[in-house]
């Protein structure tokens, strides 16, 4: 996945005040060998600095401990979504429980808020994959009768805000299983922050040893390091793209999803 430029120089990890992201703890017979200092991070290949806005190519299994993320209040100012940025910010923090004892209140609204940042920017009334996504956290609903809150591009009322992150995070309500999409806050129950992530994004976790790797081409291929960067504190405003990503780290754009028959 490596491109051109391969070298990664650990003076400019530290010049950027950024440590290196450490491989996530899952059960026993999940654990890889955890790297214990940068250059052997870098050595392993699993990370890569490029020094786009601070972005580090997140390879295999690496991802930033929640004790490495930057703070709500932090990531609230390095994230700027506009007039309704007030009423994203305070819909987050209606979110008062984690999901898991990995993460405390705090942090799971810091990952919600970069999901946002990931998923929309911040704009509500955002549609991809052909239709089938819609809203903050681009929400897929299937197998119900329930509908995707929506709102039109003069903005989102508070209320609408809410229901629509509390479907992203939660999933429709009676949603069990993977099938029917049950929102991030039900693989943060089962599996660790970047497992949980792929799982959000794609659908399934094909493979335990390598986050980007994706089901059938099903989802995006750099979200989990997308998202790993964001909580570290790139800034949404100058995030790299999807050509940028291809370059320099390896990872595919998006494949386009057919449009739903009607």
């Amino acid at each position: 996945m490596h491109s051109l430029l391969t070298l990664v120089f650990a003076p400019f990890l530290f010049s950027c005040g950024y440590s290196a992201p450490q491989r996530e703890a899952g059960s026993p017979a999940q654990v890889a060998a955890q790297p214990t200092s940068i250059s052997e991070s870098t050595r392993s290949g699993d990370v890569k600095a490029l020094g786009h806005g601070g972005y580090i190519c997140l390879y295999k299994t690496t991802f930033p401990l929640p004790n490495q993320w930057k703070s709500f209040e932090e990531l609230e100012k390095i994230n700027e979504f506009g007039s309704k940025g007030s009423d994203i910010i305070k819909a987050i923090k209606t979110f008062t429980t984690s999901p898991t004892p990995n993460l405390d209140t705090e942090q799971f609204q810091s990952l919600i808020l970069a999901m946002v940042a990931q998923e929309s920017g911040g704009s509500g009334d955002v549609v991809g994959d052909a239709g089938l996504s819609s809203g903050l956290l681009q929400v897929q609903l299937r197998n119900t009768t329930e509908r995707p809150v929506k709102c039109d591009p003069n903005g989102c009322t508070q209320d609408q805000t809410v229901k629509m992150l509390q479907q992203g995070v939660y999933g429709h309500s009676g949603a069990t299983a993977a099938a029917e999409a049950p929102g991030i806050a039900y693989w943060l129950g089962k599996e660790s922050t970047g497992p949980s992530l792929r799982l959000y994004n794609s659908g399934s976790l094909p493979d335990r040893g390598d986050y980007s790797k994706l089901p059938d081409d099903k989802g995006t291929q750099s979200y989990v390091s997308d998202i790993g960067n964001r909580l570290s504190g790139v800034a949404h405003k100058g995030f790299p793209g999807e050509q940028w990503l291809q370059q320099m780290c390896g990872f595919q754009p998006a494949k386009k999803q057919p449009a739903p028959q009607q």
